[in-house]
């Protein structure tokens, strides 16, 4: 029977190591909101994961490291697709000759740690370990210690980042307040209003000459141009 529960009482870094410990093999599938992914274990080591918010797949990954062409992933997809997703892109470039078994591998070890970095930064879903759903060898091999160490490091670089971004005084609503020159033009606009429901005249602006006209230094006020796409 598939063990299922929440991250909330079992995060996924403290149900990996229960697999480590156990040395246990199976399928973990993550369940969220926002999508889903899965993690598959192999006598307590990561053999291959899946995350829904890496956009570098395994051809894309190939193809930034210079291993393959363009033209050979599109010969590769194409023969996967005609073979209806029965094998795996991998295979097919190796048969292909277009990269070794090693490559294959690199790229698969590469593609699987970062998918599992980011699934550990899962709080809120559901999680399932189903050991019945044991995966084959993959060519490769994660020690889960060493992954969630990696793991502990990223989390603690973003947090300190962040606080360094609060300590610099950085705040990410400081260009949505900042005065543009539209905005500077709009209250000098509306600073030219008289009162005592004088006539507005904004040509006269800003050469107060009763007390009654309020003048705003506009040299004291801080101007940034908006940001791309607003307008106020």
């Amino acid at each position: 029977m598939p063990l299922v529960g929440s991250l909330r009482d079992l995060s996924l870094p403290e149900l990996l190591s229960v697999v480590a410990l156990g040395e246990k093999s199976g399928t973990i599938s993550i369940q969220a909101d926002a999508g889903s992914g899965q993690i598959l274990v192999r006598e307590g080591r990561i053999v291959l994961a899946s995350d829904p918010f890496r956009d570098e797949r395994f051809g894309e990954i190939l193809l930034k490291r210079g291993i393959i062409t363009s033209t050979d992933l599109a010969v590769a997809l194409e023969t996967q697709e005609h073979a209806q997703g029965a094998a795996r892109l991998g295979q097919i470039l190796i048969e292909q000759g277009a990269i070794t078994r090693a490559e294959q591998d690199e790229a698969l070890l590469y593609q699987t740690a970062e998918a599992v970095y980011d699934l550990c930064t899962w709080r809120v879903g559901y999680f399932q370990l189903d050991q019945a759903a044991a995966p084959e060898e993959t060519g490769v091999s994660l020690s889960i210690p060493a992954v969630l160490e990696e793991a502990l490091r990223r989390a603690a670089a973003d947090e300190q980042s962040r606080r360094d971004g609060l300590a610099g005084g950085e705040s990410p609503l400081r260009e949505r307040r900042a005065l543009t020159p539209d905005k500077l033009e709009l209250i000098r606009l509306s600073r030219a209003f008289r009162r005592h429901d004088e006539e507005f005249d904004p040509q006269r602006w800003p050469d107060a000459t009763t007390p009654e006209q309020e003048v705003l230094d506009i040299g004291e006020l801080e101007v940034s141009s908006p940001p791309p796409g607003e307008s106020f």
